[in-house]
C-alpha cells in the first residue's frame, strides 16, 4: 500500500511509504534550492508537483499506484478537494481510499516511534509551534487524550510542546502546552507570531545575534564560549511547577531588541556569546524539569525526542548524560520535515492497524547513475577521470590525508538537515590550519562554528567520550585526543557521527582506507554546500557548488573531478 506524506510547512517535504516502510523523501529546499523552503498547497504546484516527480520516479511507481495521502501543517488546516491534490501530484490515483489529516505534533510522533524496538516510553515533541487547538476538528487522524492528562492548552492557541505515553501500541497524549499568540501591548509592538515557545525563543536569540530568524545552530555553537551566570538572574525563560512555561516578553523584548542585522563578528564578542550560554542553559533547565516531572507520573526507560528543539545537540546531551533515561531514541529529521514521514506512517497505521519499525537512518534521497553523473559533468569544462572503486577509495583517502579539501557525492542523498557522508565536504581532522582553511575558503563561516567529525564505529569510544552512537549526528560529546584540531570546538567538545558498514558501505570504505594512511578513523565532514544554500541534491547541483566555489577535488560516483584545469577530458 503506497502512501503519499506531505508536510505543508517551512522545511516543507514529501514521503513516500510502502506497507508502513519509508521508500523515498524529498525536502523541498533540494529541488528549489532554496533554504528552509516552504510547501503551499493550492500556491505552487510546479514545487510540489516535482517534489512528488521525485519520489514516484526513485520508488519506479507512478501517480496511479498511490492509495493515500496524508498531510500534516502547523498551520491552520484546510481541507483540500481531491481533484486538486491529484492534479499536484500528476493525475488520479487507482483504489484511492482517503486523503488524512494529522495534527503537527502527532506526525513527529509517528515518525519517531518508527525507529525504535516499539518500547513503551514518555514521546516528547518540543518545537516552534504545532496545530491550532481549535483545527484539530478538521482532523481526521489525532491522538488519544489521556484522562491524566496535564493541559495548558488554549482553543486560540498552538502547541509548543506536546507530551504522549506510549505503551508500546497505543499513544495517550499526557501533557500539551498551547498558549495563545502572546499579547504585546505593553511594549506596543506587533504579536504576530510570539508564542511562549521555546523555540520561539531561539528564533529571538537567533536574530538578536546573528541578524536572522534561522540561525540557531549558530547560537548554539556560540554558546560554548559563553558563560551562563553573566545573565541568569534575566529568568527569561522558566517553568512552574504545574508544568506551565513562562516566557517573559517584556525583558525578551528589552535584551533582544536591536538585532545583529549587520553580521557583527562574534567570535570575541563576550555580550553575545554570553547571551547565547543563557538561552542554551535556560532551555536545558526547562528540558530537565519537563522531564523529570514526566518521569515522575509515568516512570520508564525510554524516551522517544523529537521536534525542532531536539536538534539542540548538546542539550540532547545533557538529556542522556541525566541518567533519568536508559534509552533514547533520536533520529535527525527531526524538525518539520519529518513529519512528511510521520504523516505517510500515521495514514498506514489508520488503514492497516499496524506500525512497522526499521533502522535509524536519513538516507532517503535519490540514486544516480554514473551515466548520468557523466552526462552532467560534460556540461562542464573540467578535467575529470573514472576510477574502479577498488581505487577509488584509496585515492580520496590518500588525497584527504595531504590536506586536499574533498566534494564527497554518492549514493542516495540525505533527507534531514545533517551531511552524513553522502553529500558531504570531507578533509582532514588532524591539520591544525584546517579549520582556518575552511572557514576562509571554503564554507566562508563564522570562525565559532565547529566542523562535526565522523568516526568508524568500533573506534568512538577511543576517541570520544560518547554514550552508545549516532548515526545520525544527534548527539556529542567530549573529544579524548589533542591531535584532532580540526573538529574539536573551543569547549573541548564535538558533534559526532558514528558510522559502521551497514549504515553506509562505500563511506565506510572510504574511511577505512584513510585509517589505513592516516592511523585516524576519524574524517572532518561538513555539508556540501554554498553558504545560504541547501545541501546539494544533483550532480548538476554539486558541479555548480564547485564550480561557483573553492573545492579542490570533487568525487561524484566513480568519476574524479578536478578544478586544476578546466579542459575537457582527453
Amino acid at each position: 500500500m503506497w502512501v503519499l506524506g506531505i508536510t505543508k510547512s517551512h522545511n516543507g517535504a514529501v514521503a513516500l511509504t510502502n506497507n508502513g516502510k519509508v521508500v523515498v523523501a524529498i525536502q523541498a529546499e533540494r529541488i528549489s534550492r532554496v533554504k528552509r523552503q516552504a510547501i503551499e498547497l493550492k500556491n505552487d504546484k510546479k514545487l510540489v508537483s516535482a517534489c512528488v516527480k521525485y519520489c514516484l520516479n526513485q520508488a519506479g511507481i507512478t501517480h496511479a499506484d498511490i492509495q493515500s495521502i496524508g498531510i500534516s501543517t502547523p498551520w491552520k488546516v484546510q481541507h483540500i478537494e481531491n481533484k486538486v491534490l491529484f492534479d499536484y501530484i500528476g493525475g488520479t490515483p487507482n483504489n484511492y481510499k482517503k486523503t488524512y489529516y494529522i495534527p503537527h505534533h502527532f506526525a513527529h510522533v509517528e515518525y519517531i516511534l518508527h525507529y525504535s524496538n516499539l518500547e513503551s516510553g514518555i514521546v516528547l515533541i518540543i518545537d516552534g509551534s504545532g496545530s491550532n487547538e481549535r483545527d484539530r476538528e478538521y482532523c481526521n487522524i489525532t491522538e488519544e487524550v489521556s484522562p491524566k492528562c496535564i493541559s495548558h492548552a488554549h482553543m486560540t492557541g498552538k502547541e509548543t510542546v506536546s507530551a504522549y505515553w506510549f505503551d508500546g501500541r497505543r499513544v495517550l497524549l499526557i501533557y500539551r502546552f498551547s498558549p495563545p499568540v502572546a499579547s504585546f501591548e505593553k511594549c506596543n509592538k506587533n504579536s504576530n507570531g510570539l508564542l511562549q515557545s521555546i523555540g520561539h525563543y531561539w528564533r529571538w536569540a537567533s536574530n538578536y545575534c546573528c541578524g536572522s530568524h534561522t540561525e540557531a545552530g549558530k547560537v548554539m555553537g556560540l554558546a560554548a564560549l559563553g558563560d551562563p551566570k553573566v545573565y541568569e538572574n534575566l529568568n527569561i525563560l522558566s517553568i512552574h511547577k504545574d508544568g506551565l512555561i513562562k516566557l517573559n516578553y517584556e525583558k525578551l523584548y528589552k535584551e533582544f531588541r536591536s538585532p545583529n542585522i549587520f553580521g557583527k563578528d562574534l567570535s570575541e564578542n563576550e555580550h553575545y556569546s554570553n547571551i547565547a550560554a543563557m538561552v542554551q542553559n535556560d532551555t536545558e533547565n526547562v528540558l530537565m524539569v519537563i522531564l523529570t516531572q514526566l518521569k515522575e507520573k509515568y516512570p520508564t526507560d525510554t524516551l522517544y525526542y523529537a521536534g525542532g528543539v531536539a536538534l539542540n545537540v548538546v542539550a540532547n546531551e545533557k538529556i542522556i548524560r541525566s541518567g533519568l533515561f536508559n534509552n533514547v531514541i533520536l533520529n535527525g529529521s527531526v524538525e518539520d520535515n519529518g513529519t512528511a514521514i510521520g504523516a505517510a506512517l500515521a495514514v498506514s497505521k489508520e488503514l492497516t492497524d499496524k506500525r512497522v519499525t526499521e533502522t535509524v537512518t536519513d538516507y532517503y534521497g535519490k540514486t544516480y547513475t554514473n551515466d548520468e553523473i557523466l552526462t552532467a559533468i560534460k556540461k562542464f569544462n573540467f578535467k575529470y577521470k573514472f576510477i574502479e572503486e577498488e581505487q577509488l577509495y584509496e585515492k580520496v583517502a590518500s588525497l584527504i590525508y595531504e590536506n586536499k579539501v574533498i566534494g564527497w557525492f554518492q549514493g542516495r542523498s540525505e533527507f534531514g538537515p545533517r551531511a552524513l557522508g553522502n553529500r558531504s565536504i570531507l578533509a582532514n581532522p588532524n591539520n591544525p590550519k584546517m579549520k582556518h582553511i575552511l572557514d576562509l575558503h571554503f564554507k566562508y563561516r563564522d570562525r565559532y562554528r565547529p566542523y562535526a567529525p565522523v568516526v568508524l564505529e568500533e573506534y568512538a569510544e577511543k576517541y570520544f567520550d560518547i554514550n552508545g552512537t549516532s548515526p545520525v549526528m544527534m548527539t556529542g560529546g567530549k573529544v579524548l585526543r589533542k591531535d584532532l584540531p580540526a573538529i574539536t570546538h573551543v569547549d573541548g567538545t564535538a558533534r559526532i557521527q558514528t558510522l559502521n558498514k551497514k549504515e553506509n558501505e562505500s563511506f565506510y570504505k572510504l574511511m577505512q582506507a584513510f585509517n589505513k594512511i592516516s592511523g585516524f578513523p576519524i574524517i572532518l565532514n561538513t555539508s556540501f554546500n554554498l553558504p545560504g544554500e541547501p545541501i546539494v541534491e544533483s550532480p548538476t547541483d554539486a558541479l555548480n557548488s564547485f564550480y561557483n566555489g573553492a573545492l579542490e577535488y570533487l568525487c561524484l560516483g566513480n568519476y574524479l573531478v578536478s578544478r586544476k584545469s578546466r579542459l575537457k577530458n582527453e
